[in-house]
């Protein structure tokens, strides 16, 4: 076919309609392909977020379980420890959160989820501070070491400076009254040092001011056993008033009560907030994960 031919064949209007058709096809592939990076782009941010959210959901329970053993710990350097490893791993969520709300925000389910988490997180980050103070101060357990410790030796004193007075008293006649005030008195110490651990665990003031009420008479007994012994009850006392002394700063420290409050923090508030916290991720994660499946379709 020679030229002539195909100008006769291809008209003016045919060579306009063919470049029309040719200008509508090429917008069409570059429509198509501008959708398909649009997609992409979508899909690959879709990852990213459900990425930041899986490290939200492990620092978030590694910081519970860093609570958790500041709280149980038996040491002022445990504790404290532990409660920097519950502050680092929280402090983490926090960033992660951070860096998730940097990016292009998604739909309104999505925000709304992302709300609902920020909003318990704040909660948890709340109580979590709360429950560390208290555990690192470690009230109860100090209070049991002194009951267990300097007090136990204190009466161990107080006994061996009576134990002779009571030995004699198998004479009969004074010695007799005197053995029997002696260990009256070593009775009534023992007394008020088996009401510290009830002390060191309760809970409530009004139980707390029982018990210190028994204490108290208690040592009214004890200290007129020990001066109806005249100065061979002297060493006794000074004994008794060590143990006496014990006693104080345990019950002052009972009354702190740091151990049972971030206990009972921990087991109550914290592992509700922790349940609506996880929730909310569980959720996020899931619509952003339903997400990636469309973007693919």
């Amino acid at each position: 076919m020679n030229l002539p031919d195909l100008k006769i064949r291809f008209s003016p209007g045919l060579t306009l309609a063919l470049a029309a058709f040719m200008i509508a096809l090429s917008g069409l592939a570059l429509w198509y392909l501008g959708r398909g990076e649009h997609l992409e782009s979508a899909f690959v941010r879709g990852s990213q977020k459900a990425q930041l959210v899986s490290r939200m959901r492990a620092d978030l329970y590694a910081a519970a379980e860093a609570e958790k053993s500041a709280v149980m710990a038996e040491t002022d350097e445990a504790s404290q420890d532990n409660a920097k490893r519950a502050q680092a791993a929280a402090d983490q969520v926090a960033a992660a959160l951070k860096e998730f709300k940097a990016m292009p925000a998604g739909n309104t389910e999505e925000t709304d989820l992302l709300r609902r988490f920020e909003e318990a997180f704040a909660e948890y980050c709340k109580v979590d501070e709360e429950v560390l103070a208290l555990a690192v101060q470690n009230s109860n357990l100090k209070a049991f070491a002194l009951s267990f410790g300097p007090a136990s030796e204190a009466l161990v004193k107080m006994e061996q400076a009576l134990r002779p007075i009571i030995d004699a008293g198998a004479k009969g006649g004074k010695a007799a009254a005197a053995a029997l005030s002696a260990s009256r008195a070593l009775t009534g110490a023992w007394r008020i040092q088996a009401l510290h651990a009830p002390h060191i665990t309760e809970k409530t003031d009004a139980r707390m001011d029982e018990l210190e009420q028994h204490m108290a008479a208690a040592d009214n007994e004890v200290r007129a056993d020990l001066g109806g012994l005249g100065a061979a009850g002297g060493p006794a006392l000074v004994a008794y008033e060590r143990f006496q002394t014990a006693t104080a700063e345990i019950v002052r420290l009972s009354r702190l009560n740091t151990n049972v409050r971030s206990l009972d923090l921990s087991l109550g508030r914290k592992v509700k907030v922790l349940a609506v916290c996880t929730q909310a991720l569980d959720a996020l994660k899931e619509h952003l994960g339903g997400l990636g499946v469309k973007a693919t379709r």
